[in-house]
């Protein structure tokens, strides 16, 4: 088996990498800002202001050219008429319904994005207690400490292995993303079988279920069968929480939904250039409303769109990769004498 060392050695390495790769402007992963710095806002990574503008400004120079038409022929303009009742009130009616369709998304979209972070905490943290209890439950006889050892570093490389997988499988990542301890040490026929296999994080949960049950029998693990069944349940929970997480990046926003309001959102972005424009505003204030309201409601609509799917490698995705990192710490720690 691989020494600690070498396993910390391995992995920091990894991690050097990545942060010198994100600190050459590389594609990185979430936004960590501080609210007190105003400057932190005026950015363009991770910003959804660039696309709702190429729909804004459009429309605002379409809002100019409407304006310059309807004054230059007076004639045309004043057979089209002002804005009646009926149109106002249809107007309001469109954009009252948009409205409310387009946030109740951005509700759901963030619904999913902070469950998302919750159920992805929540698996790691019950997996992180179930291998404390395993080691806390490990025998102190002088005889076993050779296979305590053993038994300490393989169920912390298969659940290093065991969560750099899940995370795969929920992101859709490649694993260079998510580094794991040395597998120096474990049997190289099982790790082929392990990279051949499209289970993977199934087939490293059955071998660390496995490998506590051979060493409850071998009398590494000196504890009493019903509490020992304790770690076993949270292994399944935090295996659950996983399944529920990956259900968030397999099941997308409903495309009837999505559909209807981009079409709504398509049509609202013409309604309101002869709106504006029929309203007795100068060509400033016409150009400026129209700017500013498509501007607002493709922003909230790309914001939904950017969040609801939030495992990724987006600026604006979990970071799942921090995540991966704080775990093989804290097994790395378990391992310590010290904190035995």
């Amino acid at each position: 088996l691989a020494s600690p060392p070498v396993a910390v050695f391995w992995y920091t390495a990894v991690d050097t990498r990545r942060k010198q790769a994100l600190r050459c402007g590389e594609r990185g992963g979430m936004i960590h800002y501080s609210t007190s710095d105003s400057l932190t806002f005026i950015r363009w990574r991770g910003s959804v202001a660039p696309n709702a503008l190429k729909k804004a400004i459009p429309c605002a120079c379409l809002a100019v050219l409407y304006h310059t038409l309807m004054h230059r022929w007076t004639d045309w303009a004043s057979d089209l008429g002002d804005p009646g009742v009926h149109e106002t009130t249809g107007w309001a009616l469109f954009t009252s319904v948009l409205s409310f369709l387009i946030v109740f998304r951005a509700q759901l979209s963030y619904s999913r994005y902070w469950e998302g972070i919750t159920l992805v905490e929540q698996a790691c943290g019950v997996w992180l207690n179930g291998c404390s209890n395993l080691i806390a439950f490990c025998s102190s006889s002088p005889d076993k400490q050779v296979a305590v050892e053993d038994f300490q570093y393989v169920l912390s490389r298969l659940m290093s292995l065991l969560v750099c997988y899940s995370m795969c499988d929920i992101s859709n990542l490649d694993r260079s993303r998510f580094p794991h301890l040395s597998l120096d040490g474990l049997d190289p026929d099982s790790m082929d079988y392990l990279e051949m296999t499209s289970a993977k994080q199934n087939v490293a949960m059955q071998w660390v279920q496995r490998l506590v049950v051979e060493n409850h029998r071998n009398g590494v693990l000196d504890i009493a069968p019903p509490i020992l069944s304790r770690v076993f349940q949270e292994f399944s929970i935090g295996y659950v929480h996983l399944i529920d997480a990956n259900k968030i990046s397999t099941v997308p926003f409903p495309f009837a939904f999505a559909q209807m309001v981009w079409l709504m959102l398509s049509f609202f972005t013409m309604i309101p250039v002869p709106m504006i424009c029929a309203v007795g505003m100068n060509v400033y204030k016409a150009c400026g409303y129209t700017l500013l309201i498509t501007f607002v409601f493709w922003a909230i609509h790309y914001m939904s769109v950017e969040i609801e799917l939030p495992f990724g490698e987006d600026p604006n995705d979990l970071p799942l990769d921090q995540v991966n990192q704080r775990f093989n710490r804290v097994l790395m720690r378990l391992l310590d004498n010290r904190s035995q």
